[in-house]
């Protein structure tokens, strides 16, 4: 039986499919057969190199978009995460695992490759890291998975194997990420638009402690997993961190010296080639028809998109200490009281935050006025917090009609996040609080130096876990949540933190309305004059199910299939 792929790589047959696929014994004349192809380093680079075209990219905004499904961020329509809205998955899973399959054809025959290893070794490298990253989805959203490392034919046994523990598919991404790290090159030597060492070292840190805290928070629920050791994990994202911290590798946060625009700037950059902190990026081109929307989306319209008040109060003042912000939307109301938070408040908030008197647009000099209250569709900011990170002024696309006209890169790693997966880590190690690597974020934006402010300072702006968290944790998280704050983390901290009380019960608020700057509107308000746009969808705020909403269900036919699948909790 002869096997087959596409000499370009754009279609592999997806061969020993979990669910009746067909298998095809005669190649089609744009096929070659797999034993024909994978002879040199050249047949292993084209091979490979298709995954950067699978990776996430800015698209329509993609990157804010995604936290929807957290509490910093909310569109038109409720998202059906936080909302305990989803119904249970049917027909297969077959197209998520194509990539899984497709990578493993490549492992399955390396061994025939002539050329000697030094010169396709990066390549390999990037094997291993795209298995870890595919695998690490299928983490996220399922726990549990099968662990596959070959081709499954059909009649395979492997095709009907139960699931393996989360715990063994974490140990098996970090084992693909050594491997990784083993053979990719630094970034100095292949640059930061494709895999190195210092993203394998950061996806390492970010892996290890997303299964660490998973499994400290999840304990003794049906979402954790017996005799999981947290600290294992921990001990993993401070080693991998704490080597790209050693000074081996060029890495540092992007300051230029002006702490007031150096965060805003970095996420707007189109060519992110020599940041050092941008650790591996996508570029995007028009001239290659690889532009996107990013820049249309945050300085002409919003895609609905608006923070909450919830995110904004996360912001300390510039003097390191709590805002009184309920205080001062008593007084202060619409573009006053964003004028005012400004102002008060840590840079990164107004990086984040369209604040009126804002250069819009370059161009034409358009500045903001104020939030899309009343806009339509795509273009409505419902809580007066309208989306400013990732924009740039004076882009080419900034004001542009819609078109993939933005080039804005699109980070998928940078060592500001390191840092922070580091000194959460550490903390939960062994309770030392990383003052070094936390102050490096807050002297970039020229905050004062990092302290554990008592818990009772923060006033109504605490937040509940849920369950108690010390002071200088809680002040770790809240330093990651305003530091990455619209990165697409905040989804993936709450559930690793089993902290659905951030949203059960809850409806996301924004700020307080002025009549007079919006004549003859009028919004949903809450007793306290706040924008409150979900105060009809959700009368009883979000229904996030603790019980079975913290992992996506296996489609139904899977289960049907091959009998060994268990049904993920609460989806039964």
């Amino acid at each position: 039986m002869k096997k087959s792929i596409n000499i370009f790589g754009l279609l592999i047959l997806l061969v020993g499919a979990i669910g009746c696929e067909s298998f095809i014994d005669n190649a089609p004349e744009d096929q070659i057969a797999v034993d024909d192809y994978f002879k040199t380093s050249n047949d292993v680079e084209n091979y490979v190199k298709k995954y950067y075209a699978g990776l996430p990219t800015h698209g329509s905004a993609n990157l804010p978009l995604s936290e929807t499904s957290s509490d910093n961020l909310i569109v038109a329509v409720p998202n059906s995460v936080i909302q305990g809205s989803r119904a249970p998955r049917n027909g297969q899973w077959t197209n998520e695992w194509s990539d899984i399959r497709s990578i493993n054809i490549l492992f399955d025959n390396i061994g025939n490759v002539q050329d000697d290893l030094s010169s396709y070794a990066q390549f390999l490298g990037e094997a291993h890291f795209f298995r870890a990253w595919f695998y690490y989805e299928k983490l996220q959203a399922y726990g549990d998975v099968p662990i596959y490392t070959s081709q499954l034919l059909p009649g395979d046994e492997g095709l009907y194997k139960g699931q393996d523990p989360r715990t063994a598919v974490a140990d098996f991404i970090l084992s693909e990420l050594d491997l990784a790290f083993q053979h990719l090159g630094t970034k100095s030597e292949v640059g930061n638009a494709r895999l190195n060492k210092e993203t394998a070292l950061a996806f390492k840190t970010q892996v290890a402690l997303y299964e660490g805290s998973w499994q400290k928070y999840h304990a003794g629920t049906v979402f954790g997993t017996d005799g999981a050791d947290p600290s294992k994990y921990f001990q993993e994202a401070v080693v991998a961190a704490e080597k790209l911290m050693s000074g081996e590798y060029a890495v540092d946060l992007y300051s230029t010296g002006n702490p007031e625009s150096d965060y805003y700037n970095l996420f707007g950059l189109d060519n992110m080639s020599d940041i050092n902190e941008v650790l591996f990026y996508r570029i995007a081109s028009t001239s290659e028809q690889l532009g996107h929307e990013l820049q249309f989306y945050t300085t002409r319209r919003t895609r609905d998109m608006s923070l909450t008040w919830s995110l904004i109060n996360s912001y300390l003042g510039k003097d390191g200490n709590p805002i009184d912000y309920d205080g001062l939307a008593e007084t202060a109301k619409g573009n006053e009281f964003l004028t005012q938070i400004a102002e008060a408040a840590d840079p990164r908030l107004h990086a984040t935050v369209w604040i009126p008197g804002d250069l819009r647009v370059a161009s034409s000099a358009q500045v903001f006025d104020k939030p899309f209250l009343t806009g339509g569709s795509e273009e409505l900011c419902a809580t007066g917090f309208q989306v400013k990170k990732f924009s740039n002024p004076f882009s080419t696309a900034a004001g542009a009609d819609f078109g993939g006209l933005s080039q804005t890169g699109r980070i998928y790693f940078r060592y500001g996040e390191v840092l922070l997966n580091y000194a959460e880590a550490k903390y939960e190690l062994d309770g030392t609080i990383a003052y070094e690597a936390l102050n490096m974020l807050r002297d970039r934006v020229g905050m004062p130096a990092f302290e554990a402010i008592p818990q009772s300072e923060y006033g109504d702006n605490l937040i509940d876990y849920g369950y108690p968290v010390d002071d200088a944790l809680y002040a770790i998280r809240n330093e990651r949540r305003v530091e990455l704050a619209l990165e697409g983390q905040r989804p993936d901290d709450f559930r690793r933190w089993a902290a659905h009380s951030l949203v059960v019960g809850k409806r996301p608020k924004g700020y307080p309305f002025a009549q007079d700057e919006f004549p003859g509107f009028t919004p949903l308000l809450d007793e306290n004059g706040q924008t409150d746009y979900f105060q009809t969808q959700l009368p009883n705020g979000y229904g996030f199910r603790p019980d079975q909403d913290y992992l996506t269900s296996i489609p139904s036919d899977e289960i049907v299939l091959n009998p060994n699948l268990k049904q993920n909790p609460g989806w039964e």
